[in-house]
């Protein structure tokens, strides 16, 4: 039987990524404000950590799951854009050059305290002025350097270095053999039915 895991998180992203190995979690928003520390790396993994303990402490009996995404050019920070402009500025930095994601995942439950921190390495093409207006008035809002791999995002992606899932928001290599370590994930509680990504 699978114990009561819950995905601290609203992303829809994050939602999909567990369900392609979970079959049943479900989803408390952490309501915790997402203040920027003084680098990527302590702000990823200080927000992952902060939105599990948020929702376990209203859910003690949980094995909670937390996570953060921190996308960082030049030692900056760039976070969710407020708007379409900032999402604008935020892909005209970006484009042709490398920058660097940060995701750090934390699992809290009654017992321990299990956290992780990712990189992965991005390359921006050069696009169209056009084609970034058009992704920032549409899809930008609301995800970490104003843009998504998995979706229209992937135009603007020439190389990656390191783990797709990392630049997703969820790495669930990682996060899948440790669950199954410690026996909350078995192939039973493995979902039947196609929940690849793509």
């Amino acid at each position: 039987m699978q114990p009561r895991l819950i995905l601290a998180s609203t992303s829809p992203r994050r939602r999909k990524l567990l369900k392609i190995f979970l079959k049943e979690f479900e989803i408390v928003d952490p309501q915790i404000p997402e203040i920027p520390e003084s680098s990527a790396e302590e702000t990823a993994r200080k927000l992952s950590l902060l939105k599990a303990l948020s929702v376990f402490e209203r859910n003690p009996d949980a094995i909670v799951i937390g996570a953060d995404t921190v996308v960082e050019i030049d030692g900056k920070i760039l976070g969710k854009p407020e708007n379409p402009n900032e999402a604008k500025q935020q892909l005209l930095t970006l484009s042709g050059r490398w920058h660097t994601v940060h995701t750090a995942v934390a699992v809290v439950n009654k017992l321990e305290v299990w956290q992780k921190h990712f990189v992965a390495k991005v390359k921006f093409r050069k696009v169209p002025n056009d084609f970034i207006d058009f992704y920032a008035n549409n899809f930008s809002v609301g995800k970490a350097g104003s843009y998504g791999l998995q979706d229209l995002g992937a135009v603007f992606v020439e190389h990656i270095v390191g783990d797709p899932y990392v630049v997703i928001g969820l790495p669930i290599g990682e996060l899948a053999l440790y669950l199954k370590k410690k026996g909350w994930w078995n192939f039973e509680t493995t979902r039947e039915d196609d929940q690849s990504w793509f």
